[in-house]
C-alpha cells in the first residue's frame, strides 16, 4: 500500500494482490476487495519507475489507498 500511495508500485505486484482471492483471511479478502474497486474506477494507466511499469492513480484513488493504509497500519498483525 505504502508503494500505491508513493507512486513506485510495480503494476505486476498490484495485479497479482488485486487477482487472487484470499481464502484463509476474510480481512484481507475485503482489502483485496476494495483495492479491486479502486483498480476499477481509479487507476489512470502505468508510469515507469527505473524501467518497471509502475500504477498510477487519481487523486481520489490515492486517497482512497491512504485512508486503507491509515487503517491498516493500526493492525498489529499485518504488514502493508
Amino acid at each position: 500500500m505504502k508503494k500505491a500511495v508513493n507512486g513506485v508500485l510495480p503494476e505486476y505486484e498490484w495485479h497479482t494482490f488485486i487477482g487472487i482471492s484470499i481464502l484463509d483471511n476474510e480481512q484481507l479478502d475485503k482489502l483485496r476487495e476494495q483495492c479491486v474497486l479502486i483498480d476499477e474506477y481509479e487507476v489512470k494507466g502505468t508510469h515507469l519507475v527505473n524501467g518497471r511499469p509502475c500504477v498510477t492513480f487519481s487523486k481520489k484513488g490515492i486517497s482512497e489507498l491512504e485512508k486503507l493504509l491509515d487503517e491498516w497500519q493500526h493492525k498489529s498483525d499485518f504488514l502493508i
